[in-house]
């Protein structure tokens, strides 16, 4: 399979969603911006005052020419020149200052839609992010954060001081002829349906571009993460094709929507020259024929003014050029703030100050948003403190069973309840309080030993962080690291070892004090000098704690007060060890074929037992 295939480089995501309009899009940003309204309405107050006064010159330029060199009155010539600086000197005072405010309420508007995505991300159910890719989300809040940055910081002053630069120069212009300024104004319906048909064309491009520039840093964030994989099966050249091939994907998206750019302002361009030439003709000739009203100086003067009130409407097309960038960047962040929540809080939650630990489902039938069931008609009720095993083959719905608890999802039939309440009944944070996870694939955050540990307890004192180690049989070597707690471990524990790692996570859980502990293959995938240590902590762990154990070797869950086995989403059988071996069931012949398969290993002939398997 092609890259483009199957990565979707090709194919439905150039076909963009037009993004929402300009008016749109600033309603949207409205309640955003509310809170740091004062400070934009002085920018924008400086930048009205800032564009007046740069509209100023050409006036002095009119009266220095036709009043003070062509009326002899050469005695004001000084005061025309200070003036003229004076003007200048202000003006870009201003333009400055302006330029700051506006820059403060941006930055803090851009921190509040940041958060914002942030925040929503973590307050979305764990299915938002079943089907999604790191890197795309990630480039929403950075990626497209960025593009938002200039629009609300340079792009929206650069619209105020052009549209009033162009009413200011309009203004002077009409003072000083009516009719030529009328036929200056002719000329902007042709350039309005020239915008109005690039914008049409250039939005759905800049949306792909987004939505590719996602695809490709959700690549580069997916290939850093599993460089240490295509380096060990040598797939360095083939996967290098593939983030080429997405990147001169890009290359060409880029090249393609400039191209347009480039064809569509140089007919804007030559459309305004038309115009600057039309009354260069008609002013000169109005000298000649008619020089009291129309004097050289006022010539000058009003080509200036043209010059100004076509240069915002060449550099507003451009500056909406950016703005359509914005939008589409403005649309991938509101679908996420849009994003309706799963897993919601209710209205009223019920208090949750303490908790027995007593689970139970009822006839619970859970299914994925991709309309896949994996739970259908599962009860079971759970004392509190009891230890309960889940078994069965891949795909049973083990995983599933105990996402429902902590409700990282909701059923879609059925009631799970704690202490005898539906757990949609709490609030998700004082329900999570009580929960606690040792997962597999254990993930440490970049940073110290303690650091990662407190993160079950952030308010842990240095001694209750100390003895949550020692139950986890994790202090002595933490003491052996070159600083100790302090010791930073880099991202998701690169430094440490698969049962190092395990061990700070059952000391995180150990940290939390849970009353409900989820165990979920908490001892594979380490050597069997740490699966012991691993093995004594969980034991400590569990203690007086209700425990949901998942673990395919069933060695492991022989003490469990009850076995669950689960087959295509329902449990089959329930009860101890004993009881359900004796059944000679679904668990006991899963039993006797890991015990087989186990006692060829250890016999050295694990080739014979794995032939034997095939047979």
């Amino acid at each position: 399979m092609g890259f483009g295939m199957g990565y979707g480089w090709r194919g439905g995501s150039d076909r963009a969603r037009v993004p929402k309009d300009f008016k749109t899009a600033l309603k949207r940003c409205v309640p955003w911006a509310k809170p740091h309204m004062p400070v934009m309405i002085f920018g924008i107050v400086a930048t009205l005052v800032g564009a007046y006064l740069g509209q100023q010159p050409p006036r002095i330029i009119q009266y220095t020419v036709d009043k003070v060199i062509n009326g002899n009155r050469h005695d004001q010539l000084g005061e025309m020149i200070l003036l003229y600086i004076g003007l200048l000197v202000v003006g870009q005072f201003i333009g400055s200052f302006s330029g700051y405010l506006m820059n403060v309420a941006g930055q803090r508007l851009l921190h509040a839609l940041r958060m914002a995505v942030y925040d929503k991300f973590q307050a979305l159910s764990l299915s938002y992010f079943d089907d999604k890719r790191v890197g795309d989300l990630l480039s929403r809040v950075t990626g497209d954060i960025n593009q938002l940055e200039g629009l609300i910081i340079n792009t929206a002053n650069n619209i105020i001081r052009q549209f009033f630069g162009m009413g200011f120069a309009f203004y002077f212009m009409y003072r000083y002829n009516w009719k030529l300024s009328l036929l200056v104004l002719a000329l902007v319906p042709f350039l309005a349906v020239g915008m109005f048909y690039y914008t049409r064309k250039v939005r759905p491009m800049y949306r792909a571009i987004r939505d590719r520039f996602g695809e490709l840093s959700a690549k580069l964030a997916e290939n850093l993460s599993g460089i240490r994989v295509i380096k060990a099966f040598n797939r360095e050249a083939s996967e290098h094709t593939l983030v080429a091939e997405a990147s001169q994907s890009l290359v060409q998206m880029n090249l393609r929507t400039t191209l347009f750019s480039t064809l569509f302002y140089p007919s804007i361009s030559l459309t305004q020259s038309m115009g600057t030439v039309v009354v260069l003709a008609i002013g000169a000739s109005l000298i000649i024929h008619h020089p009291a009203q129309f004097q050289v100086g006022t010539l000058m003067a009003y080509l200036m003014y043209v010059g100004n009130f076509y240069s915002p409407i060449n550099e507003f097309i451009r500056t909406y050029d950016s703005v359509q960038r914005a939008l589409a960047s403005g649309e991938r962040i509101f679908e996420v703030l849009d994003e309706p929540l799963q897993v919601q809080d209710p209205a009223e939650p019920v208090p949750l100050e303490s908790m027995r630990g007593e689970v139970e489902l009822r006839d619970v039938a859970f299914r994925y948003a991709t309309g896949e069931e994996v739970l259908r008609g599962v009860s079971v009720r759970v004392q509190p403190g009891q230890r309960i095993a889940l078994v069965g083959h891949s795909g049973a719905g083990k995983t599933s069973f105990i996402n429902l608890i902590p409700r990282f999802y909701d059923v879609t039939d059925g009631e799970v309840l704690i202490d005898g309440i539906d757990v949609r009944a709490f609030k998700q944070t004082e329900l999570r309080k009580f929960i606690a996870l040792v997962l597999q694939e254990t993930f440490l955050f970049n940073g110290t030993v303690q650091e990662n540990l407190q993160f079950g307890r952030l308010e842990a004192t240095d001694e209750e962080v100390i003895a949550a180690a020692q139950a986890a049989n994790a202090h002595e070597f933490i003491e052996r690291l070159p600083d100790g707690y302090a010791t930073q471990i880099g991202e998701r524990g690169i430094k440490l070892s698969g049962g190092q790692k395990q061990r700070l996570a059952i000391a995180r859980a150990v940290l939390a004090d849970p009353r409900i502990l989820i165990l979920d293959e908490a001892t594979s995938s380490v050597d069997t000098e740490s699966e012991f240590l691993i093995h004594q902590a969980l034991l400590r762990l569990m203690e007086g704690r209700t425990t949901f154990i998942i673990a395919h070797r069933l060695s492991t869950i022989r003490s469990a007060d009850v076995i669950l086995v689960l087959e295509n989403g329902r449990i089959v059988e329930s009860g101890d060890h004993d009881t359900l071996y004796a059944a000679d069931g679904a668990y006991a012949q899963m039993y006797r074929q890991q015990f087989w398969l186990d006692d060829l290993a250890e016999n050295g002939d694990s080739g014979s037992a794995v032939r034997a398997g095939l047979s």
